[in-house]
């Protein structure tokens, strides 16, 4: 079977976790080989990077090839997938260019920074008969898939309560996180992986509510709620955390007969009766899913149906309505989807 071969844009702390992850499906005999990378400081692909969700480190293969110029990656280099590690304010433009240019895409979260870029981007990879998907990872953690299932299946009774968490120390790993026209802040870089989980686990809200605080760089906040039938989902996240408190996520969910309560790395299970225990849990990395999902669709030449451009363009849409709703004082908004 022919190797898809793979090159990385951008070549940060995210950018390493990908490539670590690409290497481990290779040693799987997962037909994939990273041909190059593109970083505009070529200087900086040597030197360590470290970001919120650590990570071993995983020194690039010397026939890597190394560019400063995606134009010239582009014209010099045969490739099948761009991987496109760059700060959000570029991912509009640099995943068109590559769409159009033939190549599928894998472009890290957020999508982009409104939902009018993010409808531009799904159409580009229509009109190049390419396949785009954005890197929310949180839908391939073991944790949430196993929640989900619970979820769908009923084993518990049904979900009553569900409440999420993300916070960590201001990211001090990149020059753009300052800049909210860059970045979109917390609420779009962060608090997005709550909201598009929310979303992959119970579908669109009917209508959202939120809080945001900003005092520019460091002091980001949101606080959010998610209204559905019978159900409101809380979810908060923080850029204002100490630094010993770099990173921390996890899940509370009540259901009728349990609840599932998640540091984010263990998942207890608390049962009538005082009976808990711990849920068995695949050890399995949801970042090297998430590139086995979009490599799997790459080889079928359909969307991965778990994460469609689409979707991750609502979850954006989502977020606007949150601060549309944060800047009325929480008032509920209801989502035109």
């Amino acid at each position: 079977m022919k190797k898809l071969k793979i090159a990385i844009l951008g070549y940060g702390g995210i950018a390493r976790l990908h490539y670590a992850a690409y290497r481990r499906l290779m040693d799987e005999g997962i037909p994939v080989d990273v041909v190059a990378v593109c970083e505009k400081n070529k200087d900086s692909v040597f030197k360590n990077v470290s970001i919120n969700l650590g990570g071993n480190i995983v020194s690039l293969d010397e026939k890597t090839s190394i560019y400063s110029d995606v134009d010239e990656l582009i014209q010099c280099e045969d490739f099948d997938i761009a991987d496109v590690c760059l700060p959000t304010f570029l991912h509009k433009a640099m995943s068109e260019k590559l769409l159009l240019a033939g190549k599928h895409v894998l472009c890290e979260k957020p999508m982009a920074l409104n939902s009018n870029e993010c409808r531009e981007m799904v159409d580009a990879a229509t009109k190049a008969d390419r396949l785009l998907m954005i890197g929310q990872c949180v839908r391939f953690s073991p944790l949430f898939r196993f929640l989900k299932r619970c979820i769908d299946d009923g084993r518990f009774g049904k979900l009553k309560f569900l409440e999420l968490y993300r916070l960590c120390d201001y990211p001090r790993w990149g020059s753009d996180f300052g800049s909210i026209e860059r970045t979109g802040g917390c609420i779009l870089d962060t608090h997005i992986h709550d909201v598009d989980v929310v979303r992959y686990l119970l579908g669109s809200p009917k209508e959202v509510s939120g809080y945001e605080y900003v005092d520019i760089p460091r002091c980001q906040l949101a606080d959010t709620r998610m209204y559905y039938d019978d159900l409101t989902v809380r979810a908060i996240a923080s850029w204002d955390e100490t630094r010993e408190v770099s990173f921390a996520s996890g899940f509370h969910a009540r259901f009728e007969s349990a609840d599932l309560i998640s540091d984010g790395n263990k998942l207890k299970i608390l049962e009538p009766g005082e009976k808990k225990y711990f849920a068995d849990i695949e050890n399995k990395d949801m970042i090297e899913e998430e590139i086995r999902a979009f490599i799997c669709a790459v080889m079928r030449g359909e969307k991965c149906v778990d994460n469609t451009p689409e979707s991750s363009m609502m979850s954006v849409k989502t977020i606007e309505a949150i601060k549309a709703s944060a800047n009325m004082c929480g008032e509920k908004i209801k989502i035109d989807f």
